[in-house]
């Protein structure tokens, strides 16, 4: 019995979590993307928990699987469905700035019902093929508390 609760758990937390990616990139970026004016959950990296790392490699390649790659020379789990959602802001301080968030249900935790990393990725120009990493951030969606997502981790 207790196995089948724990199965009915995962799920309606796996479609409470895709509800919720749906209405964030409709609602709160999508409107916006459309008019090439960004949301602020986009643009401004302070509205998101930094996550301190070593400048990995460039990486070639498009921005989704750059994004793979460097969360996994960061050892960051993503799971092996992530989903994905890219911004291809533009000339930002004389760099071709994208910025890519890819979002997960984690399994190990029964408190977080999501995982949401935002990555700023960078070139020199858009004709150049390799992205680095520029900044890192990252927000939670908890089972318990307010919803909607947050910089501080779940209790």
């Amino acid at each position: 019995m207790a196995r089948s609760f724990h199965s009915k758990e995962k799920i309606m937390k796996r479609y409470l979590f895709a509800a919720i990616i749906v209405m964030l990139v409709t609602v709160g970026f999508s409107s916006e993307a459309s008019a090439q004016k960004f949301s602020k959950v986009v643009t401004d990296a302070a509205r998101w928990q930094p996550v301190a790392f070593e400048a990995p490699d460039a990486c070639t390649g498009g921005a989704e699987e750059c994004a793979l790659e460097v969360l996994g020379d960061l050892n960051i789990s993503v799971g092996d469905k992530p989903d994905f959602s890219v911004y291809q802001l533009g000339e930002t301080d004389g760099k071709d700035v994208t910025v890519v968030f890819v979002s997960h249900l984690p399994e190990e935790n029964d408190s977080v019902l999501g995982n949401l990393y935002r990555l700023e990725l960078s070139r020199d120009n858009s004709t150049e093929k390799s992205f680095r990493l520029e900044a890192l951030g990252r927000m939670y969606q908890c089972m318990e508390g307010p919803i909607g997502w947050r910089k501080t981790n779940c209790p």
